[in-house]
Order: structure tokens, then sequence, then C-alpha cells
């Protein structure tokens, strides 16, 4: 129903005034209340929402958890049902603006301030988990900042759409996970259990905002940025704010660890490490830095046996042999996925050696060796080396890599970027796991035969995860 229609409509008794947010779960407005006089904000979850009635049933069981929450720097939860076919939920109106904002208009804040709300804020959300409640979405946008008896004070909305722990198997289902997406935890991209630590990654993120005034996880599509949650690792504050305490880097490194089990155990631990770090005080032991899961420990469009595996084309020599293939590295497989997972998940695979006849009107250099999946409809991955002669001819050329895996995956392929030394390199995931990638600034396109740590000719390139950086790289065009 569009909002125009809806202002001035009286709902539940409330009548309805300013849009004032919406989004993808509903839209909130200004609304006035007759009894007591008093003005509410007012959120109208979406139609298709009301619909699902198991939606519907949580979203009421929730709510009345929420509304006993008793807490400063949480916004009450006044009322809440089911009025003309609609779910609503009645918060009590902050005048004010809220964190977001305040981030848009000053960039980055002094760790003072900083960590005096996000120490208000951190309190008011493990009270809900003290109740059982995990939010889902802490996010600057669900903090709101007025001035209260101490001068400036922040205050979490939106605890109307949490979940009581006992009912969070899983954050994703046919609308998606529930969160947003610069802030969310690894385990609500993948479906994982939630529990409160979703929440203490969350505010981590939040956290690092303010101090750094961008967010730790950036990209140029929501995909990247899924990706990056779940494999870059934790960026460094010190190398965006030099004049902070390096200690920070420490505490965002547990904050914002991919297991929950790294994490802080509780939202205050985090800003209590936080405040220790800024004023040089004993921080609890710095956890060992973890590696990058994107790069370092990958199998990255794996060469299936060694037939395949000679075939590699990399710019160096070496005098070194090549370490032997496992027959579990089966070209385009997943990371962690072994021969007969992969088998079982796309059918018998085999190798074929491509030559001009089969694409009249190229020219090739050398013959290509391609992988076929019958139960994929026969559609060929280039493996080997290719030009810019055919880079765009159908079915042909770099395009068809990454064709072939949105066949194979559709959606679930999700790209990102990252910097390395000698130009970008782009990746491309299906969920944790790194199905290639690529650097688009060279015409070379090489398959990856990693098996314990080896590669061909990967001393040539100061070893496997160097190499793995060098491979595979193509698409120039196809980049996402």
């Amino acid at each position: 129903m569009p909002p125009e229609v809806l202002s001035g409509t009286v709902i539940a008794g409330f009548r309805l005034g300013a849009l004032i947010g919406q989004g993808a779960m509903g839209a909130v407005y200004l609304a006035d209340d007759p009894t007591p006089r008093r003005r509410v904000a007012l959120k109208l979850l979406a139609p298709d929402l009301t619909d699902d009635e198991r939606f519907r049933q949580r979203f009421l069981r929730e709510a009345s958890i929420a509304a006993t929450l008793d807490h400063p720097h949480i916004v009450p939860t006044l009322t809440f049902g089911e009025e003309e076919g609609r779910l609503y939920l009645a918060m009590a109106y902050v005048e004010g603006s809220d964190l977001r904002e305040l981030l848009r208009r000053e960039g980055a804040l002094e760790p003072e301030r900083t960590l005096r709300l996000i120490a208000q804020v951190a309190g008011a959300l493990d009270a809900a988990h003290a109740a059982g409640l995990v939010h889902r979405d802490v996010k600057p946008g669900n903090i709101l900042l007025a001035a209260g008896v101490a001068g400036e004070a922040a205050y979490v909305c939106d605890f109307g759409l949490a979940r009581h722990v006992s009912s969070v198997s899983s954050l994703t289902g046919d609308r998606g996970f529930v969160g947003t997406i610069d802030y969310v935890s690894p385990e609500q991209i993948t479906g994982g259990a939630i529990d409160h630590r979703a929440d203490v990654y969350s505010l981590g993120c939040v956290l690092f905002e303010c101090l750094a005034g961008v967010r730790p996880f950036a990209g140029e599509s929501e995909l990247a940025v899924v990706f990056a949650h779940l494999n870059e690792s934790t960026p460094l504050l010190s190398d965006v704010r030099p004049e902070l305490p390096e200690a920070l880097d420490g505490v965002f490194a547990a904050a914002l660890a991919k297991s929950p089990d790294q994490r802080y155990s509780t939202c205050t631990e985090l800003v209590e490490a936080a405040q220790a770090a800024v004023h040089g005080e004993a921080l609890r032991p710095r956890r060992p830095p973890r590696r990058r899961y994107a790069v370092g420990a990958l199998a990255v469009l794996a060469a299936a046996g060694a037939s395949i595996g000679g075939v590699l084309a990399t710019r160096g020599g070496s005098s070194a042999p090549p370490p032997s293939i496992s027959q579990s590295a089966i070209a385009g497989a997943k990371l962690g996925l072994t021969a007969d997972a992969y088998k079982q998940r796309f059918g018998s695979w085999r190798a074929q050696t491509l030559t001009e006849p089969d694409y009249p009107g190229f020219a090739f250099q050398d013959p290509k060796v391609a992988v076929y999946f019958p139960s994929k409809g026969a559609r060929a991955i280039i493996l080997t080396t290719w030009n810019r002669d055919y880079r765009t001819a159908k079915g042909v050329g770099p395009c068809s890599t990454l064709g072939q895996l949105k066949r194979a995956y559709g959606s679930e392929v999700r790209p990102s970027r990252w910097g390395m030394a000698g130009g970008k390199i782009w990746s491309y995931t299906v969920g944790k796991n790194l199905l290639f990638a690529v650097r688009p600034d060279t015409e070379v396109v090489a398959a990856v035969a990693l098996y314990d740590g080896g590669a061909p000719r990967a001393n040539a390139h100061g070893g496997a995860q160097a190499y793995a950086n060098y491979i595979a790289q193509v698409e120039a065009s196809c980049t996402l």
C-alpha cells in the first residue's frame, strides 16, 4: 500500500503522520496516540510478512518478549498486533537523529565520544541478551541519538523484530538472511546457529565505523560485502587512523572474528577492551592473527589429475618438479569438496582438448583444455590460456568461465575484490568456498592445482599462496 494512501489513516487507534523510514521489512510512520496523548513511531510490516503464518506467529511471540524489556537505552515497545491484515509495532518516539546521520555528517568520531555512546548501546544489548533476545540488526540506523539528562545519549530501537535465542536456528530463508549487509555476522549469512555473539560482531562493525569513518568491510556490491564478511581478514584500524592506539587492532580482531567462539562473550566486554586499549590499560591477550580465508587456503578451479595439471599456464619457469596432484582436486571443485562429493553434486566430469575446428573462425595460439560437466548441459570451462582475439566470442573466451559458474551456482556466485601486489584480485565464491581468483590486468588464464599447500611452478612465484594470487587471471570484461 503506497505511503501517501496510508498517511492520515487510523490503524489500531494510531493516526499516521509523516513517513520517517522505509525498508524491506516495512515502513515506519510518526503517529499520534490519543490515549494517552503522545507521539509514537509506528512500524507497519510488509503485507507479505503478514501472509506468512509462521512469521506472523513468531513476530507476535517475540514482540511480546521485547515489550517486557526495561532499560534506559532501549526504545520501549509500547504495543503490537495485527490490524486490517497488517502487522504493526508501536515504539516510543525519540526526538533527535541517529548514529547513521551523525557519521554521514561528521565522519570519524573521537574515541571518548564514541566509547561513551557505544557503552550505552552495549548495555542495552546485553540486557536484551539476558532476556534471551538477539537483536540481529545492530547498525547505526537503529541507534537513535537524543539529548539526555547527562548529555548526548544513545537508544537502541527495533527490538520488536528481535528473535528469542531458542527460536533462532537460522536467519536465512525465502526472504534471505535478516540483518543489514554492512554489519551482519558471518553466521547470519551462512545460516548457522545464532546467539548473542552475532550482535557482538555487528556492534564491533559499528564501533569500527565510528572510529575509522569507514565500514570495516566494504565493496562495490552487496555480494562483495558478503564475501568480505565471510573471508576477508579484519582490517587494521591503525591503517586508517594511525594516531589511535595500535592495541585497538587486537580488539577488532577479536570482535570481528569469523567464529563466534573467538569473539568477546558480551557487548560490554568488547567496549571495556576498547576502553582499555584507548587508555593504555592492560588488555586481554591479543588473539593470533587469522589468515585470509579467500586466498591462502584455497583450491581455485583445481585441476583434476596430472593430465590436466600438466597444461597449467604460468609466466615463469621452475626447475623444481611440481608436486603431485590429488585425485580429490577436481576441476572446478569448491574448497573442501572431495571428489566423491563433487561427483554427487555435479555428476561426472571429463577433460577434452579444444582445437580450431571446434570453434571455426578463431585462431588458438595453443590447444585449449576444457572440462565438461554433462549434468550441466556439457558446457565447457576453459582452463588454460586465451587471447584477446576471442575474448568476446559467444561461449568462448574469458566470459565462458564466469558464465559456467553462474549456470552451476546461479546467484550464489559472489564476487569480491581486494588489493594485492601487482594489481587488483577478483575472487568468485559460493558461501565460504573460493571457486577461483582472477586478476584482470593480464591476458593469461590458468587453472589452479593446489595440493598439500603446493602447486605446479609454485616455487617460481614464492610459494603456493603467492602462486594462488597470481594464477587464474581472467575475465576483465566479466567482473560483476
